[in-house]
């Protein structure tokens, strides 16, 4: 079995599992951003146009409405992930955009593009889901310690 048969179950397993931890352990930012990511992922691969000929429609629609999800998100809430996911996924529709504006963009190189961008984003996602299920583990300051006090 090759590299190149093993990479796309890759793209599918990271999904799934930053996807089931944001569902499981994740805040609701979180479940909400993996929501959008959900939809987006069954939107493209189900409208897909498998020739790649040219510009890709349906994920164009799909990934400019995860990136206003995304966006949304990030201007909502004091942490730092949600700007990562957006800035990549913003990439992904900037990717769009330069097919549409220059069809001498090969195919290899638009998806490429695609997969690269797609993937950064679901690590910063990952980040997220990391981060809010730590910080549910970590125990609550009560008041009678002292803000910056350590336990033993």
């Amino acid at each position: 079995m090759s590299f190149g048969a093993i990479y796309p179950w890759f793209g599918l397993a990271l999904t799934v599992v930053v996807c089931g931890g944001a569902f499981w352990k994740g805040d609701r930012e979180t479940q909400f951003a993996a929501g959008g990511l959900l939809m987006s992922w069954a939107m493209t691969i189900a409208l897909r146009d498998r020739s790649w000929v040219g510009t890709q429609w349906s994920a164009f629609v799909a990934d400019t409405g995860l990136f206003i999800v995304l966006t949304a998100i990030s201007l909502r809430t004091p942490k730092y992930w949600p700007l990562a996911a957006a800035g990549f996924q913003l990439l992904c529709v900037v990717t769009h955009i330069a097919r549409m504006v220059d069809p001498g963009v090969r195919a290899w190189g638009y998806a490429t593009a695609q997969v690269i961008f797609t993937q950064l984003m679901i690590v910063a996602m990952g980040v997220g889901v990391w981060n809010a299920w730590r910080g549910g583990r970590q125990p609550a300051i009560t008041d009678d310690e002292p803000a910056g006090a350590t336990r033993r």
